[in-house]
């Protein structure tokens, strides 16, 4: 079952909706205003959704068959008769928050095909797959006039075992300000909880049905084939020295996009990769679950050139792949443009690619005056400033005289959100926030890690075979949550391969200590953090025994042992 703080919402509705007004408007906005209430209007924005919409979007293209809906719509039918009848609505979305299913009806929910933000802007379906826990979002929380009198509940339903969301489920009332938690939460949590018994009770294993397609596809000879579902893969010798990293990437595109589209694709190898790909898509229960990729080399002669490798930007997930590509449409025009997120999300590797080679570069946490850039920049050479955070207070004000007189000059930040910005830095901030991209952490776009990991891995020598990992320590790496991002990442990849003396795929076993622990149950502060890392090596390094960690520790064994149990909560 999942929890979620409650929503600002309900602590001060009248002050947020004088606060949605201005904002609205282009008024300053008042002071309390949640950040987060505050990013969502904005990104709503940047998505182009008129706050006036009335008209539900056109149909959302729904999939052809849907196992999630085929498996949860008994049990909705069943739930159904407990909704308060003509004033709630429980409605069912799929991973893309197209709407299967629906029943009741409340005032001021007209039908509507799509929850996502970019249709709709801010909403509990969006807030709950993103942060996979229940959401709550109230009146004018909202983005849209129409839903400013209505409380919604969002439960991300998760793939058995708890893995990746599948959809969501809502349920929609009138406005409930000041009465958290929602009155259908405990509903919107039974109902989820009911179709993650059902998903389990009937689950299969898809990983079955890889293998036997990889067996068959084999047929016990030296074929190269490879089987990929987008976060498992099965390489024969053969195809692993025909497979190089880019290569593996577009396989594992492939995959993803046949299981989420439920539509197999042709494979487009990179230029000059040596050999071709003959498609198959592997189905369970009707449904594409992978694809087998029976690979063939080229004519001989035929040169792989080295490939242009980022691998900071690599990922096929969803939201990274609608970020770089939002972020290469805004480029196109010779608008400033700011980059924001999490450090170690790929910020200033992505603005390099995209400012070019002639673009003077300058770091605001170097020394946040700049003037020489500034300068520079003044006489018209593209500009890339990292850091803007650390921008000085005279730099942020000159930014703003030369973004006034200069509305089209091209200019590229970078911005870690964090500590609250000064008003001249918050001006900037607004000015740009219709031309800001923010780059989703590695935590949200778990599915990519495994693309990530064989760009990152250093090339394997010649007639090597590349870095693999074992699925045990596939799954450790997918659930570690990565505070410094892909950054974090490769700085583990780079240990691993260079430490590791065995053969064969990476254990779990080596992996660093925090890695292969997991995370902590609860959050732990930063002095708790580096504590718990140096029980967790010296235990390792004593090979587990707690009495001799606890004496080279120089504590008693209870004090080890109370420490452990304090970590987990």
């Amino acid at each position: 079952m999942t929890t979620t703080e409650h929503s600002p919402a309900v602590r001060a509705l009248p002050p947020l909706r004088v606060a949605r007004q201005r904002f609205l408007s282009g008024r300053p906005l008042p002071d309390g205003v949640p950040e987060e209430v505050l990013a969502a209007w904005r990104r709503a924005r940047f998505f182009g959704v008129p706050h006036d919409l009335k008209e539900p979007i056109g149909d959302a293209p729904r999939p052809a068959e849907s196992p999630l809906l085929g498996t949860a719509r008994p049990v909705l039918e069943r739930i159904a008769p407990a909704l308060d009848t003509g004033h709630a609505v429980l409605i069912l979305t799929d991973a893309r928050l197209r709407v299967l299913w629906s029943s009741g009806s409340a005032p001021g929910l007209p039908p509507c095909p799509w929850l996502s933000e970019q249709e709709v802007g801010h909403n509990s379906a969006a807030l709950a797959l993103r942060t996979r826990r229940r959401a709550e979002v109230h009146g004018p929380e909202h983005f849209l006039d129409v839903w400013q009198e209505v409380s919604a509940v969002s439960v991300p339903v998760l793939a058995p075992g708890g893995g990746h969301a599948l959809g969501t489920l809502t349920v929609a009332a009138h406005l409930c300000g000041g009465r958290p938690p929602h009155p259908q939460a405990a509903l919107a949590e039974a109902a989820a909880a009911a179709v993650e018994a059902e998903l389990l009770a009937h689950a299969g294993r898809p990983e079955q049905a890889l293998l036997d397609a990889y067996l068959r596809a084999t047929g016990g000879e030296e074929r190269a084939v490879a089987v990929l579902d987008g976060r498992n893969r099965l390489i024969s010798t053969a195809a692993e020295r025909l497979v190089t990293p880019e290569v593996l990437r577009a396989l594992e595109r492939t995959a993803s996009d046949a299981r989420h589209t439920d539509v197999p694709t042709a494979a487009e190898l990179p230029e000059g990769s040596g050999c071709t790909a003959r498609i198959t898509p592997v189905r369970r229960e009707g449904a594409v679950v992978g694809i087998v990729a029976v690979l063939e080399a080229r004519a001989e002669g035929v040169t792989r050139p080295a490939p242009h490798r980022l691998p900071l930007l690599t990922g096929s997930s969803l939201p990274w792949r609608h970020a770089i590509a939002r972020a290469a449409e805004l480029a196109l025009s010779p608008e400033p443009l700011l980059l924001s997120g999490e450090r170690g999300t790929g910020k200033t590797a992505l603005a390099r690619e995209l400012a070019g080679a002639d673009a003077r570069v300058g770091d605001a946490a170097e020394g946040g005056a700049l003037a020489p850039e500034l300068a520079e920049w003044a006489r018209g050479r593209p500009l890339l400033i990292r850091h803007a955070e650390r921008l000085t207070q005279p730099a942020v004000a000159t930014l703003n005289s030369l973004l006034d007189e200069h509305p089209e000059a091209r200019l590229l930040l970078t911005h870690t959100p964090g500590t609250a910005p000064g008003p001249c830095l918050q001006r900037l901030l607004d000015k740009l926030a219709a031309r800001t991209v923010t780059l989703p952490p590695l935590r949200e776009r778990t599915e990519d890690i495994r693309e990530l990991l064989a760009a990152l891995a250093p090339r394997p020598a010649p007639g090597q075979p590349p870095v693999t990992w074992t699925l045990d320590a596939l799954r450790a790496l997918e659930r570690h949550p990565w505070p410094g991002n892909v950054t974090e990442l490769a700085h583990v990849v780079q240990a691993v391969a260079e430490q590791r003396r065995a053969a064969g795929p990476v254990r779990r076993s080596e992996l660093p200590d925090p890695v292969r622990e997991g995370p902590a149950v609860r959050p732990l502060s930063p002095m708790e953090s580096a504590e718990r890392a140096t029980i967790l090596e010296t235990l390792h390094r004593h090979g587990g025994n707690k009495s001799r960690a606890a004496a080279a520790l120089g504590i008693g064994r209870a004090t080890l042992y109370r420490k452990l149990r304090g970590y987990e909560g």
